[in-house]
Order: C-alpha cells, then sequence, then structure tokens
C-alpha cells in the first residue's frame, strides 16, 4: 500500500485541508484520480492533488513483523489486524452516518439539488433529505451559498 498526503483545492477548503490516501500502487490513485473517484472528505470535491511525499526509507521488514507480533501478543484484543483498525472505523462510521441520515430525513434521489434550490427559494417547506447531484450540481449550490456535504454511502453488507 501506498500513502499519500493529498490536498483539495477547491474553492470552500481553500487549499487549506490536507488529508492521508491509501493506494494500492500509483497506478490505481491514477485510474481513481482519472475517474474522479478521490473526494474531499471535508467538502467532497474532486479537486484533490497529491502533495509531495517522503520517501520510503529501507527498513528491517522481520524487526517490524516481530515488534507487531510482540505487540499483538500484548494485546486484549488479538484478533485485529493493526492495518485494518481505521478502516474498520471508517467504515462503521460510516454506517452509523448512513444509518442516521435515512432515519431523519427523507430520500429524494436525482431530485435533490432542485429540492434544496426550491427549499432556498422557498417554494417548498424546508425538511431534511438526502440524494444525489452531479460534482457540478453540488458546487453550484456551495457557489450561491447552500450548505450541503458529500457523504461516502457505503453498502450495509461490507
Amino acid at each position: 500500500m501506498i500513502k499519500y498526503q493529498l490536498k483539495c483545492k477547491s474553492g470552500f477548503c481553500l487549499n487549506k485541508k490536507e488529508f492521508d490516501g491509501w493506494f494500492q500502487s500509483i497506478e490505481a490513485y491514477e485510474k481513481q484520480k482519472l475517474q474522479r473517484l478521490i473526494n474531499c472528505p471535508i467538502c467532497g470535491s474532486d479537486e484533490v492533488v497529491k502533495s509531495l511525499t517522503t520517501p520510503n526509507l529501507k527498513i528491517n521488514k522481520n524487526k517490524i513483523s516481530a515488534d507487531i507480533d510482540k505487540k499483538h501478543k500484548n494485546s486484549k484484543n488479538k484478533s485485529k489486524f493493526l492495518a485494518n483498525e481505521s478502516s474498520e472505523n471508517i467504515s462503521t462510521l460510516l454506517r452509523t452516518l448512513k444509518k442516521e441520515i435515512q432515519k431523519n430525513s427523507t430520500y429524494v434521489g436525482n431530485e435533490f439539488v432542485s429540492q434544496v434550490r426550491s427549499m432556498k427559494e422557498g417554494k417548498i417547506k424546508e425538511k431534511p433529505i438526502h440524494g444525489q447531484g452531479t460534482n457540478e450540481e453540488i458546487q453550484e449550490l456551495r457557489d450561491e451559498g447552500i450548505d450541503v456535504v458529500n457523504i461516502p454511502w457505503i453498502s450495509d453488507d461490507h
């Protein structure tokens, strides 16, 4: 796995927000970037670039493996692997967030952008909704002063 320091270049984040991204390879990063699958976790924009990264240093992998094994033996929960802890926490957080959104708002699908605008213009009553729009539509809403958040919608069965 390769860890990149990523930076959001959108107007919303004003080039100040950095976050980590983990990828199988440089090719995997480039493929996801071309498909516009890499988004800022703060504003949802796909205007994300790699920051300068430091080179990897050659290290004694046997010593690290021994240290990890030793840590696991001393750990109360031996079933967890270090590499999976943060991804499991993020998945759990996203599933919990998804359930709360589904419980406390109405799904409007592709009508999300038009309904948000109608609420802002006072044409319909304001209420919590969720749905989808293109990156361009979401950015237009932000440019109009409407706060919207992109949340990764992960499946429940993982």
